[in-house]
């Protein structure tokens, strides 16, 4: 939007008379908004807000209550907390670690169901994720095939899922 001197006269002139930036901003058929950061753009000088309460100078003032006198503050001394004691560690000789187990770590092999194709417990980094059937169904699956480093599916379903845009 634009701002003609005209209507930065016209706001300045409305703004001294004390109107509400909606008021302004109806006169010049302009958002409020619009008024809002004109007047900060052109470092128009501030004025109290309508939504505070103004205080009448010519009403008199009312009598302010006297503050009561403040109660006294209970202190509470600050206790330090009281460490446990704890007995002196025996130095033991350690166990090796692989002494500990006493079944051999051996590691998980995907578990092919009888089609052939793997479920979603089965899938690891070098399995193709492409969904086959309706999850619902008990013989839901995934693809299961081999995929390259990095890649989320098979060259089939690769094929499928990311398709390059053609030239107009």
């Amino acid at each position: 939007m634009a701002w003609t001197d005209e209507m930065v006269e016209d706001l300045k002139r409305m703004w001294k008379e004390g109107l509400t930036t909606g008021e302004i901003g109806k006169r010049l058929n302009v958002s409020k908004n619009s008024i809002v950061g004109k007047v900060h753009r052109l470092g128009l000088s501030g004025r109290p807000s309508p939504i505070k309460k103004k205080e009448d100078s010519a009403a008199p003032a009312k009598p302010q209550p006297k503050p009561a006198a403040p109660k006294p503050v209970k202190t509470v001394k600050e206790e330090k907390p009281i460490a446990p004691k704890v007995a002196p560690v025996e130095k033991k000789q350690q166990e090796p670690v692989k002494e500990m187990f006493t079944q051999p770590i051996i590691p998980a092999t995907p578990k092919v169901k009888h089609n052939g194709n793997l479920s979603l417990t089965d899938l690891d980094n070098h399995t193709c994720r492409w969904p086959i059937g309706d999850p619902k169904d008990d013989n839901f699956h995934f693809c299961g095939k081999k995929v390259r480093i990095g890649q989320t599916y098979c060259e089939e379903h690769a094929a499928l899922a990311y398709v390059k845009p053609t030239k107009k």
